[in-house]
């Protein structure tokens, strides 16, 4: 059994944002990301929501391919919205823009990702809010930024984060054909984690400043960041991306995957060449190769590349991926890692080890894990809770604006609260 550094009676709900409200409206998963986040490091937030529908990604049938099965849990949806409070509110009518108003006036943060139309027809957008609230922080995310001719163009994360930023390109340079993102979400998430960073730096400079400002984070900024070296790389020299090789011409041949017996793979990064080379050697069996004029040291085994990976394509064939696990697990000199599958990652020991898939428990009985935010405070896990049902809590955030009882009773009968 695995030792945990964390255990759960030792997570905590992480109190840095404590105190500060944030309001959220938004669909789909980038805005929302960004949302979890600031709700797993303290804030109240709460997500507005239309009362006759809700957020597509509710329905995990929403996400093709996956078994046809009742699991209990809208995955996607908790994921993007745990910890959050929701409110059942319709923008459209004039009364229940007039309680959102109420909401924004004790707010810090206003999140959103509807587009430049729909906010000033939902009379949502800057000028709107800081009307009533001439402090509040507006953070908002968009597919290719708030400026120039595409601004108001739709985007998703496979769009402009993922073709338009290059790591599509250079991912299918090595295959030779599209290569799909790698699952939903993927540059949606990271996008909402550089809009929450934003929008904290931004929190820090009105507390010390006094000044609000307006935060903005697209797909398409947050791709070229995270392609930030094959896309400077690519104007220095004057190359479509930094070029990236079949596995036979990898420059270096310990820095490579190579398939197992049973066709799994083991990725080893060995960047400093000579670093390791007798260890690892030593743990794969194979020591007449230490002293082999072909792989002497690392300019060898560069110049001689292609026979060298032929050779520890042989070495790494003998043997299953449980047995080289084993083998290699001493190996101190070199990174190596288990090419691991999204499922087995629920089940890797330094995943376990450090509470970042912590346990949620689900009014509905089901317990499940979810994935942490990346960042931990004073080495302790965070304490995660389910995401809200449709217009959870909708009493009670407007009744705590000062909302009567009657008044409430008669939006809701009107339609225009949930």
């Amino acid at each position: 059994m695995v030792e945990q550094l964390t255990k759960p009676e030792e997570r905590f709900m992480y109190d840095a944002l404590e105190g500060y409200k944030v309001i959220e409206v938004s669909m789909f998963a980038f805005v929302p990301s960004a949302g979890a986040v600031l709700s797993d490091w303290g804030a109240d937030v709460i997500r507005i929501e239309h009362p006759d529908y809700t957020d597509p990604l509710k329905n995990p049938k929403s996400i093709a391919n996956l078994p046809d099965k009742d699991v209990g849990i809208a995955f996607m949806w908790e994921i993007l919205n745990r910890g959050k409070r929701s409110v059942g509110l319709n923008l459209a009518h004039p009364e229940g823009h007039a309680a959102l108003m109420e909401l924004v006036k004790g707010a810090d943060v206003f999140l959103t990702n509807f587009r430049t139309k729909a906010r000033k027809k939902l009379k949502i957008d800057i000028d709107d809010l800081r009307a009533v609230n001439p402090n509040i922080i507006y953070s908002r995310g968009t597919g290719q930024g708030p400026r120039g001719p595409e601004a108001e163009r739709a985007g998703f994360d496979h769009s402009s984060f993922w073709a338009r930023a290059g790591l599509a390109y250079a991912a299918t340079d090595v295959t030779g054909e599209f290569i799909p993102q790698v699952g939903p979400a993927f540059g949606d998430v990271t996008s909402g984690f550089s809009l929450a960073s934003g929008t904290v730096a931004a929190l820090l400079k009105r507390e010390r400043t006094g000044k609000p400002s307006v935060v903005d984070v697209s797909l398409l900024s947050t791709g070229i960041w995270t392609f930030a070296p094959g896309i400077v790389a690519g104007a220095l020299y004057d190359v479509p991306s930094v070029p990236r090789m079949q596995h036979e011409d990898l420059p270096n041949p310990l820095v490579a995957a190579y398939e197992t017996k049973d066709h799994r793979f083991i990725y080893i990064c060995g960047i400093q060449t000579d670093r390791g080379w007798k260890e690892f050697c030593e743990h794969m069996e194979i020591p007449e190769l230490i002293d082999d004029v072909r792989f002497a040291d690392g300019e060898d085994r560069i110049k001689n590349r292609r026979e060298c990976i032929q050779v520890l394509d042989e070495v790494f064939a003998r043997r299953n991926l449980a047995e080289w696990i084993e083998a290699l697990e001493s190996l101190e000199d070199l990174a190596w890692v288990p090419v691991q599958s999204a499922q087995e990652v629920n089940f890797d020991p330094q995943a376990i080890a450090n509470d970042f898939l912590p346990e949620v428990h689900h009014p509905n009985g089901t317990t499940y894990t979810l994935t942490s935010t990346p960042v931990q405070f004073d080495q302790r896990g965070t304490e995660l809770h389910a995401a809200p049902t449709h217009g959870q809590h909708t009493d009670e955030v407007l009744l705590a604006t000062g909302m009567s009882e009657e008044e409430l009773l008669a939006l809701k009968v009107a339609g225009t609260v949930l």
